[in-house]
């Protein structure tokens, strides 16, 4: 490896922003030789001549103003992952972006999508519009940011968001469990206008920890001051119901807890859901850690407005114990087809790879069996002597635990911090302003080689969504479906894939 090639790798591992990380990487890209690879559109890894022929319809129809055919074209022709264009292997070549010809497609896709939205034209009158975009988005699909538990290490969330936020990124439905939950909620409790404040770390508070002392311990049968967590995430996070936070935000929050009884499945809290429960409770509750803090009674408004508890009888705990990432509940609440994953939890961390299924080699794959297997071997065995116990302290303990094994932890992009000591050494402590800073740039860093991978996957999907918000905005025009309408969400800053 030469000198020149070097000082780039070193400033791509010390840059501060995504624009210096790119320009080098762009320049180490060329210098490999990679430009040719993403100049020829073959490969065996996606069907390059179906996504070159439909490129080429496309472009032909728009030439000739034929809207009829360019509407039917796309109609039942333009679905997520079209040609395998979504394996994260053509990701795996360059450091920045993939075939040119993908990111062709699919900003003349995207393009004509806004072309069609804004155009009028006899051929396809306004009412045939709304039903198209709309019935496109639903069949297409959405995506979604997932921010896993992970205690302080969740400190990496807020750079990773932060990451995507300054590309037009972060997708308007988010799940958050335990730390992830606080993140996820302090962004879908904000109007737009504040999301950029927040994300200076020292305009949030981060003081999250205090041990109890050990009378306290006992009496409150946890280790750690619950008040002190309520203050913190009072200070990050408005007094809002769920529903009153999707009305200012635009978000969709999610946010998930765990029964701390029997009998009860996990919930996952949304302003579909439950509309009228608080934040404040919810987050309490989807952070409290066995051990380490108690469980918590939800708080909902009542019909006059007032807060009043939630099934008084039930009490809850930390969402990542049952449902730290909740796909199956997001695909049929949201429409959510697409998953990018910020993982931190500090049991899962060892065990996750960084590469995508698909990237990584033979040895990736080995690693990935033989985690599969014991995992699968240990809840086998965890079902075994749990169903042989009474019910009781010992038997829930072996269900939590098996609810922790049997969980998926990876989405179709995932983004995961190095595992070191030193995160596992501030896992439950306040962490420092250096500390902050640095969890939040490695978030940032661990963010910025998948962009272009999050560009490409989420740009055609954010189109649709913005162009019925545009239309069910414009006067008279009557909305379509019992759907949410997509008016309730805040416009998309839509930005077209840069030439790799």
């Amino acid at each position: 490896m030469d000198r020149k090639k070097r000082e780039l790798l070193k400033d791509m591992r010390n840059a501060l922003d995504y624009a210096s990380w790119r320009e080098a990487a762009e320049i180490v890209d060329r210098m490999d030789g990679r430009d040719d690879w993403r100049s020829e559109d073959a490969s065996s890894d996606y069907d390059w001549r179906l996504i070159r022929a439909r490129l080429r319809q496309v472009r032909q129809y728009r030439q000739e103003d034929a809207v009829p055919k360019l509407v039917h074209h796309l109609r039942q022709g333009l679905h997520w992952n079209l040609g395998n264009t979504g394996s994260a292997a053509l990701y795996g070549h360059a450091y920045v972006g993939t075939k040119r010809l993908i990111h062709e497609y699919i900003a003349e896709i995207a393009d004509v999508l806004d072309w069609l939205c804004d155009t009028d034209h006899p051929a396809f009158p306004r009412p045939a519009k709304m039903q198209f975009f709309h019935d496109l988005a639903q069949s297409y699909g959405r995506s979604a940011l997932m921010l896993s538990g992970g205690a302080t290490l969740g400190l990496f969330h807020v750079g990773v968001v932060k990451a995507l936020y300054r590309e037009g990124l972060v997708p308007s439905i988010m799940s958050g469990s335990s730390a992830g939950s606080v993140v996820g909620a302090t962004i879908g409790s904000r109007a737009p206008s504040e999301v950029e404040k927040l994300l200076d770390p020292e305009a949030a508070y981060y003081h999250f920890w205090r041990i109890l002392p050990w009378r306290d311990m006992l009496r409150n049968r946890a280790m750690m001051d619950q008040n002190q967590l309520r203050k913190a995430i009072a200070a990050n996070v408005g007094d809002l119901t769920f529903e009153e936070a999707h009305k200012l935000s635009g978000r969709v929050v999610n946010i998930t807890v765990s029964p701390a009884g029997v009998n009860q499945p996990p919930r996952l809290l949304n302003y579909l859901t439950f509309p009228y429960l608080y934040l404040h409770e919810a987050i309490l509750a989807s952070c409290a850690v066995p051990v380490l803090f108690p469980p918590v009674m939800l708080m909902t408004q009542d019909e006059n407005q007032q807060r009043v508890p939630y099934m008084p009888l039930l009490r809850w705990n930390d969402g990542s114990l049952k449902s730290d990432l909740p796909i199956l509940r997001m695909r049929r609440l949201h429409n959510v087809n697409h998953f990018i994953v910020s993982q931190t939890n500090p049991h899962v961390l060892p065990f996750v790879t960084h590469h995508e299924p698909g990237e990584g080699g033979v040895l990736d794959t080995v690693r990935n069996y033989a985690f599969s297997s014991v995992r699968t071997q240990a809840k086998s065995l965890v079902d075994l002597v749990r169903q042989n116990l009474p019910a009781g302290g010992l038997a829930r303990t072996l269900d939590i635990a098996g609810s922790v094994l049997e969980q998926e932890y990876r989405g179709n992009i995932n983004i995961i911090p190095e595992v070191s000591l030193w995160r596992y050494a501030n896992v439950t402590s306040n962490p420092s302003m250096d500390a902050i800073k640095r969890f939040m740039l490695e978030g940032e860093r661990a963010t910025w080689p998948r962009i272009e991978m999050i560009r490409n996957q989420t740009l055609i999907s954010q189109t649709l969504n913005d162009c019925v918000e545009r239309l069910e905005r414009s006067p008279g025009l009557p909305r379509v479906g019992g759907g949410q309408s997509a008016a309730s969400k805040p416009a998309l800053q839509v930005v077209r894939p840069r030439p790799a």
